[in-house]
């Protein structure tokens, strides 16, 4: 009898940890292509601002980040033309401690040979959704 309520407790305790694996697992899984998805977003924003820089106000949650958010697509692409080399973006989940107010789900971060030059504050949930830029800077 004792033998069999500790099967029952263990096998219990086996379902209950493997289902919240499982749930860990596809949380992460999620988030990760989440991300990949805003950083191929994010790679495109700087040649579409040089070619037509009007297309910003389409992707800001606010228009008074319209003029911040331009200096820093045009820094990096200065930045890059200047040094003759592609910039990198690291994107990360969250939102800036610095410039931050909790809104972003995502921070990008521009690098050009390991110096960082501008970031965006981004808003997007889900891996097909669109990229909404809720901050900028340069750095």
């Amino acid at each position: 009898m004792i033998l069999v309520n500790n099967v029952r407790r263990c096998i219990g305790l086996f379902l209950i940890l493997a289902f919240a694996g499982s749930i860990s697992w596809w949380s992460s899984k999620e988030e990760s292509s989440v991300s990949s998805h805003v950083q191929s977003e994010v790679i495109k924003l700087v040649p579409l601002f040089h070619v037509d820089p009007s297309f910003i106000n389409d992707i800001i949650i606010n228009p008074v980040i319209e003029p911040t958010l331009a200096n820093s697509l045009s820094a990096v692409y200065s930045k890059s033309k200047e040094v003759g080399v592609d910039f990198a973006v690291v994107v990360t989940d969250g939102d800036d401690d610095e410039y931050g107010d909790g809104t972003a789900t995502h921070v990008a971060v521009f690098h050009i040979n390991e110096e960082k030059i501008a970031g965006l504050r981004i808003i997007c949930n889900s891996d097909t959704g669109p990229l909404v830029i809720a901050g900028a800077w340069t750095q």
